[in-house]
């Protein structure tokens, strides 16, 4: 178990630039999105159907070597498979779903900034995981006012947004830290 950090100057040395060089990049790649929403919606789409079909592979070749002869066994592999194949085959669909899980995550996203935010407070860049929280609190409730009609576009835009107020805090986060 990892020794808990007692100062603000702890936690600055361990972190090292790393707060900083991360938060920039998340912006990069949430301005990017920004800019290109219907090409980041599709490459998410696509690199989870990959990520599905891998992992049914995976999964099979497990089955294979260790369970082949209990059916129940080939659940998972055959559900991984069918769900990347239904994913390349109706990408629209597909898009629509991952949006409305998005929104799922940036409500817990949101909260899970909150709590960062309380945790941190009064010391500096307690503000910046609130402004976090809310923009993926108010992000959340969009998707869901105008799903599943906007899903092309807002995923590619909400996830940009997201990684990039991530990015954001991260570097002011960092930032203000050091300043301590």
């Amino acid at each position: 178990m990892m020794n808990k950090v007692t100062t603000n100057q702890d936690l600055v040395k361990s972190m090292g630039t790393s707060v900083w060089v991360t938060g920039l990049l998340l912006a990069l790649l949430g301005g990017a999105g920004i800019f290109f929403p219907g090409a980041l919606s599709l490459t998410i789409e696509v690199f989870l159907a990959w990520l599905m079909i891998m992992g049914s592979i995976l999964w099979g070749y497990y089955v294979y070597q260790w369970h082949r002869t209990a059916l129940i066994s080939w659940l998972k592999p055959l559900v991984l498979l069918i769900g990347g194949i239904l994913l390349l085959v109706y990408p629209v669909t597909g898009v629509a779903a991952i949006t409305l899980l998005i929104s799922f995550y940036l409500f817990t996203d949101a909260f899970g900034s909150f709590a960062l935010a309380f945790e941190r407070r009064p010391l500096s860049g307690w503000f910046w995981m609130i402004l976090n929280g809310v923009v993926s609190l108010v992000l959340a409730v969009l998707i869901l006012v105008g799903w599943p009609s906007t899903s092309p576009i807002y995923l590619g835009i909400i996830v940009g947004i997201s990684l990039l107020f991530d990015g954001i805090s991260l570097f002011m986060l960092g930032f203000a830290m050091n300043k301590e």
